[in-house]
């Protein structure tokens, strides 16, 4: 058995507080017995009815867990708050297996960490505990983890190469890029500081196609494990990040455009809802700035002829899915007065590579919808979240339509996320579609 594989599952509702007080064999046989006549069908209404979510309630916790779980996360976790193991866990790892064998080293870590933190190796081995979780309110997430051997100067060397396109290699610093949104080796290594069951790198476009079938398997397995799966994935492993970096200053650069727009116009102060563009003082203003051709075009929807004026909502609606992602690139640039390509070359490899991302995430999708599975977008860097934000929207439209299939994930200690969410629920709103 490898531990480099395997699905961790992610309570939905659940989590550590503190030990709870002693309770008696009997209830706590009794307890198991109902979670048990839950698993078979039996006496499925009394044991639901007695679910309740709250966490103050040391009892409702760790209802599910038996002593011998209670004393094992004890133990786990002390272990883990000692840094000197968790610094070199695979040094002390490698130690173990020399000394124990691996048998031993196996069936060690089953009883400790492995069993802590890992639903399973297959989607018949997590089956029992989602039921067993799901008998006591819990749902799950399922996150199938991969290990990849990669030292820091390996995953900063794939970084950078993933990260720079042909432009920037040609012509270094005669793009317009902000330094927020360019890749910088010091940072290259995504994994440092980060808490996950899984930090992806680009290789080529074969290993984004196995991490597909890899998500596919896991979303089959989330769909024949409950009746309401849900799964995880992440947007860095279907395609080369240089679009997510690109495309996410596209976005902010737009959106501070709005909002230098409508300071123009008196707006500045309002909420994000509120502020609204004249449509005629708008298109005066983008003529001074020398836009031309399209960029006029944009503003003759029916939709914004009518009204007269134009909100956040609007332009965002701006840039679609049927717009090239060459003209995607486009962006204001305030102090110049002038629109400006983001770099000054495009490839058709790159463009090819951008669609075969998208092309994934609507495999995945679809996917999803077949197999009743809730598809949830994992929240990543935030130089790369307005990119991984928009294109879940994007799907939301599509897949949201009837109930909630697609999920995203807002990052709720940034400024910005209050606005976001609000913005979304909105679009949800008027489009008809769930927000989630």
């Amino acid at each position: 058995m490898s531990y480099r594989k395997s699905i961790l599952l992610t309570a939905l509702h659940g989590r550590f507080r503190r030990l709870p007080v002693s309770r008696s064999s009997r209830a706590e046989t009794a307890l198991h017995h109902k979670a048990l006549a839950c698993f078979r069908g039996e006496e499925h209404a009394r044991v639901g009815s007695e679910i309740r979510v709250d966490f103050e309630q040391t009892r409702e916790a760790y209802k599910s867990k038996g002593s011998a779980e209670l004393l094992r996360g004890l133990l786990v976790f002390k272990l883990c708050s000692y840094d000197f193991l968790v610094d070199r866990n695979k040094e002390i790892m490698d130690l173990c297996k020399k000394l124990m064998g691996q048998a031993v080293f196996e069936k060690l870590m089953k009883m400790t960490f492995y069993g802590q933190f890992v639903a399973g190796e297959d989607h018949q081995s997590i089956k029992p505990l989602i039921q067993k979780n799901r008998a006591f309110g819990v749902g799950a997430v399922l996150d199938y983890s991969v290990e990849e051997d990669l030292t820091k100067e390996e995953a900063e060397t794939k970084e950078m190469e993933s990260c720079v396109s042909v432009s920037e290699k040609e012509n270094p610093g005669e793009d317009h890029r902000e330094r927020k949104f360019t890749a910088h080796r010091k940072f290259g290594d995504r994994r440092d500081g980060v808490t996950s069951a899984r930090t992806y790198f680009y290789a080529d476009e074969v290993k984004c196609d196995q991490h597909m079938e890899t998500f596919l398997k896991c979303i089959k397995a989330s769909g024949g494990s409950s009746e309401d799966g849900f799964s995880a994935i992440k947007m860095t492993a279907l395609g080369r990040p240089q679009f997510l970096l690109q495309f996410s200053e596209v976005l902010v650069k737009w959106k501070h455009f709005f909002r230098f727009l409508a300071a123009q116009q008196g707006n500045g102060g309002r909420e994000v809802l509120e502020r609204k563009l004249d449509l005629e003082q708008l298109q005066t203003f983008l003529t001074k700035l020398g836009a031309k051709g399209d960029i006029h075009g944009w503003f003759t929807n029916e939709k914004l002829c009518s009204s007269g004026t134009i909100d956040m909502l609007d332009w965002n609606s701006l840039i679609d899915e049927r717009t090239k992602i060459s003209d995607l690139l486009m962006v204001p640039n305030i102090e110049t007065g002038h629109l400006e390509h983001l770099l000054k070359k495009f490839t058709e490899e790159e463009e090819k590579q951008m669609k075969r991302m998208l092309q994934r995430l609507d495999v995945l999708a679809k996917h999803a919808v077949e197999n009743s599975v809730r598809l949830m977008v994992d929240a990543e860097q935030t130089y790369f979240q307005p990119a991984i934000s928009r294109l879940t929207l994007e799907m939301q439209r599509l897949f949201n339509r009837d109930k909630p299939v697609i999920f995203n994930t807002y990052q709720c200690y940034l400024k910005e996320a209050y606005e976001n969410v609000c913005v979304d629920v909105e679009l949800s709103r008027r489009e008809g579609w769930c927000s989630s």
